[in-house]
């Protein structure tokens, strides 16, 4: 796969935009390449299917993502690890939209292929928020007793809880709806006397 050619991301972002708008089986492979701009033979030349194309919508949410967690940050792990939940909620990742982020839990939910992809490419993102926790654990930030994968899966389930509320909910914006997300996080990760 030619990933790093305008082409590529042409495609990347018109199934993207088909997905999210029509769910993965409504969309055909014309409509993506119309969308694109290119014929569907080209398109073959980078995606052999619309399961190669959600395949690589995922792993390029999931760069995206590292990139921003891997950006230098100078604050307290525990401001570090609340900006990168809140991001991920109200930024989801390139090319991935809120409406896009469920249609792929669901579509990860009936195609077996997918559902790989989707679990390898989730547990590499809890890994990398485990990683800011075992820091905060470390700094003596975070309680000691915490086991950072079970707190990633907490996250998670709240991060995709709230990414499908914003695809619902057009209005719904995470920093004025859930003010006690702080607190909420300080209850999870910190002592609290």
């Amino acid at each position: 796969m030619l990933k790093d050619t305008e082409t590529y991301h042409k495609l990347i972002i018109a199934a993207a935009a088909c997905f999210a708008e029509k769910g993965f089986s409504a969309t055909s492979v014309r409509e993506i390449s119309t969308r694109a701009g290119i014929s569907q033979g080209a398109m073959y030349t980078y995606f052999k299917s619309k399961d190669e194309l959600i395949r690589a919508i995922v792993l390029e949410e999931q760069n995206s993502a590292l990139e921003a967690h891997d950006e230098p940050y100078s604050g307290s792990h525990f401001e570090r690890l609340c900006k990168q939940v809140a991001s991920c909620i109200s930024d989801v990742g390139y090319p991935v939209t809120h409406h896009l982020w469920v249609e792929i839990m669901a579509e990860s939910a009936r195609n077996p292929d997918l559902k790989k992809t989707f679990i390898s490419s989730d547990k590499i993102m809890r890994q990398s928020i485990a990683g800011i926790i075992e820091k905060g654990i470390a700094a003596g930030e975070f309680r000691r007793e915490l086991n950072p994968e079970e707190v990633t899966i907490i996250l998670f389930a709240f991060i995709d809880g709230l990414i499908a509320r914003k695809a619902i909910n057009p209005d719904f914006s995470f920093s004025r709806d859930v003010p006690a997300f702080p607190d909420l996080m300080v209850k999870i990760l910190c002592q609290v006397s």
